[in-house]
């Protein structure tokens, strides 16, 4: 399964319950060029360990970096009402408009304001929540970890539906 890890916050929160080697060794990841600078460091256990994610991760081959051309980023904030376009930064923007472009990802994410963006650019069914990736994929959490809320299917599922009620009263 090709995965696309959306923002610095979801791989971080992957860091942190110990999942993310594990996800890496079993999947095809991808992120953002924007997004790969901003992991800088994940907390377990009340400790902060820094991480180099582009010589750890990218520069090893073991995730893959990619880009979207400015006119592909423009395209996705065309797609989205003004107060969406506010809300997605940099990072959601590149990650939304490479996920349009190429049809064979699936985008993992935790971020509102980017799962709220789904049903305006036709990709839903191309979005998966954390604890549904790690499910699938097999994964479990360490014992002494727990899942945030954040990564839950019913937190994602009900950005989903927010994102569609916006997308309908948008499209009035």
């Amino acid at each position: 399964m090709k995965l696309w890890l959306l923002d610095a916050d979801v791989i971080i929160k992957l860091l942190e319950i110990d999942v993310f080697d594990k996800l890496v060794a079993g999947h095809e990841l991808y992120v953002a060029s924007t997004v790969v600078d901003e992991v800088k460091y994940y907390r377990r256990g009340g400790q902060k360990f820094q991480v180099d994610f582009r010589q750890q991760y990218i520069d090893t081959g073991c995730v893959s970096e990619t880009t979207a051309t400015p006119e592909e980023m423009q395209d996705v904030l065309r797609r989205l009402p003004p107060l969406r376009q506010q809300g997605v930064h940099a990072g959601e923007i590149e990650s939304l408009a490479v996920l349009v472009r190429q049809e064979d990802l699936t985008i993992c994410t935790f971020d509102a304001a980017a799962i709220r963006s789904l049903p305006f650019l036709d990709v839903t069914d191309r979005a998966i929540s954390a604890e549904r990736l790690l499910g699938t994929s097999g994964l479990t959490l360490s014992p002494g970890f727990k899942l945030d809320p954040r990564l839950t299917d019913s937190y994602f599922k009900s950005n989903i539906e927010t994102g569609q009620q916006e997308f309908v009263y948008y499209r009035r």
